[in-house]
């Protein structure tokens, strides 16, 4: 079963995010599919998935979508995924340039009766901004010594 799950999941790729064949993507998902990424606050049904992808690949018209690791277990699938290509119109708050850029996603598919019945995926915006010289949030340092509410002993003694 994992290695059909992870063929399902290869092809969707190829035909959906390399191909942009719009047309074979409903025939993947489940009538209860919803999809859950970093690039909005809203959870996408099929529909709004499809537009979402048509949306990103008529921004980054030769977007690639490079796999770099697959896993599997269960009715889940993890992969971790490169995306690259110029970005030539704007799209979710990324402005078009004429500089490449390159970003990995990290994405759990579940998947039930053949069918991918959901994907919610990690997308590395800070470093998409970066690469475009756009603000990125502060880097904040985090130190458990400089929070006086908490008592934490960090020396080490002997039991």
């Amino acid at each position: 079963m994992s290695m059909h799950n992870k063929n399902l999941i290869l092809r969707h790729l190829d035909l959906s995010w390399n191909k942009g064949e719009f047309n074979k993507i409903k025939s993947f998902l489940s009538e209860r599919f919803f999809y859950k990424t970093t690039f909005t606050d809203e959870i996408l049904d099929a529909d709004q998935y499809i537009e979402f992808i048509h949306i990103l690949r008529d921004a980054m018209p030769d977007l690639s979508v490079d796999i770099e690791l697959i896993m599997s277990e269960d009715n889940r699938v993890m992969t971790q995924i490169s995306f690259f290509g110029p970005v030539v119109k704007t799209f979710y708050g990324i402005p078009a340039s004429d500089k490449i850029i390159t970003f990995p996603a990290v994405s759990i598919w579940e998947i039930e009766d053949n069918k991918i019945t959901s994907v919610d995926t990690l997308i590395d915006m800070t470093g998409i901004g970066r690469q475009l010289g756009m603000p990125v949030a502060p880097q904040i340092p985090l130190s458990i010594r400089s929070h006086s509410s908490l008592n934490v002993n960090t020396s080490k003694q002997a039991p």
